[in-house]
């Protein structure tokens, strides 16, 4: 008897669990046809069935329920009953994490930008909810916003005098902050713009709390037990890039983060320093550096533009070397032309022996920034205006007539080294 009510008892079980998965089947094809037709008021009620009766069919169960549940945020008749869809939304988020813990980890920060972007008034609670999201998962967060209000709010803490926001860490908050925006920056291109403006504002924001004798007091007292931490000290360098690269720690730093990990990073990080101290033998050697190992083609041309147009501006012949790499490896760098056209012109009569040669080498200046508009049309308004320039010196028809060139190859020495053909008649 005993067994046949424990056979009774789990086909029973089975049977309603059975049941449960085909009503919820059915259920979320009937939600899913109303938010085909973005018909959210209608999709809420099959869509919370299957929420209750099946949380662990699939991740699209969740990314839709936070649309429908912002729908009713965003209609709600009155405060009190869009407070109320907010915390539906966040209890959401909590059921997401339970049974999708790996897509969703730093759940705590999206449900604190959901009281926070639904103007929902609970300073603290997003400011806790986010200390534990960004201390926990930080490498999983991805809002700029939210990353910019964790900051705001957690040095306005430290303003009202709350003793466990010390100076310390709203400097190791920056420091971890600012790393991740540079991370999301390179991996997620697209958003670029979102992150930078992220940056400015967490940067504006420390501006007159960080400064740099502030950084140097801290990072000198955190070095001893970081210094062969590779990531504490790029996220370090990162911090004092901007205001504070002229300092004696920002060096030190530098030629650590190098000695651990050499990169193209690390070498413009210790180029940079370097430079900053007057070493510039040492610092060109470490910007070059940087240029060649840089991985991505875009930054890799701009590195090597940069040498052409800063270090390297008076060493014409390395100056042209760099413009054309950076042209090899971004086809679309038009300012590179412009620079390389007006180094050949600005070369005229120190490579020209002769009137003619003189006016080739504007020949040529001219020719070469043509090709800055075609590589980028934004610059057509520049490049009219030095070809107006180049063309007052340059050859005319009747110079290459005269000379009998037409058709011809004339070289151009010097440490120029290129090579024109004039045009037939």
């Amino acid at each position: 008897m005993r067994v046949f009510l424990l056979l009774t008892v789990l086909l029973f079980g089975l049977n309603s669990n059975a049941q449960k998965k085909i009503d919820c089947s059915l259920q979320t094809k009937e939600y899913q046809e109303f938010l085909s037709i973005k018909n959210f008021e209608e999709a809420f009620g099959p869509w919370e069935f299957v929420a209750k009766n099946c949380p662990t069919q699939s991740e699209s169960l969740y990314l839709e329920g936070v649309k429908i549940i912002q729908y009713k945020i965003d209609n709600a008749k009155n405060e009190e009953e869009k407070e109320t869809s907010v915390r539906q939304l966040m209890k959401l988020y909590d059921q997401y994490h339970k049974n999708f813990p790996n897509s969703i980890e730093d759940y705590e920060v999206y449900k604190a930008m959901a009281l926070f972007d639904n103007s929902i008034d609970s300073k603290d609670e997003v400011f806790q909810l986010l200390d534990n999201g960004i201390n926990s998962s930080l490498n999983k967060v991805t809002s700029g916003n939210a990353i910019f209000n964790y900051f705001k709010l957690l040095t306005e803490k430290n303003k009202n005098g709350d003793k466990s926001v010390t100076n310390d860490k709203v400097i190791e908050k920056f420091t971890l902050l600012n790393n991740r925006i540079v991370t999301l920056n390179e991996t997620n291109p697209a958003e670029k713009e979102t992150y930078v403006a992220a940056s400015r504002a967490i940067n504006a924001i420390a501006d007159n709390f960080l400064t740099c004798d502030v950084l140097t007091e801290y990072y000198e007292k955190k070095l001893a037990q970081n210094q062969e931490n590779a990531a504490w000290l790029e996220a370090s360098l990162n911090v004092m890039y901007e205001k504070c690269a002229a300092t004696p720690i920002f060096l030190t730093l530098a030629e650590k983060y190098y000695a651990l990990k050499v990169s193209a990073q690390s070498a413009n990080y210790f180029a940079t320093a370097l430079l900053k101290n007057r070493k510039f033998d040492e610092a060109k050697k470490y910007f070059l550096e940087s240029a060649n190992l840089e991985k991505n083609t875009s930054s890799k041309a701009t590195k090597y533009y940069t040498l052409a147009t800063g270090i390297y501006s008076n060493d014409k012949p390395k100056a042209k070397e760099f413009l054309l790499k950076s042209i090899e490896f971004n086809p679309k760098l038009g300012k590179a032309y412009l620079f390389l056209a007006q180094l050949y012109a600005n070369s005229a009569s120190d490579c020209a022996k002769t009137d003619f040669e003189k006016k080739a080498v504007y020949y040529l200046a001219t020719q070469t920034v043509k090709k800055a508009s075609v590589a980028d049309e934004v610059l057509k308004t520049n490049v009219a205006m030095f070809v107006n320039d180049f063309s007052k010196e340059s050859l005319s028809e009747s110079d290459i007539s005269n000379a009998k060139m037409n058709g011809k190859t004339m070289t151009i020495g010097c440490w120029i080294n290129e090579k024109i053909t004039f045009p037939s008649k």
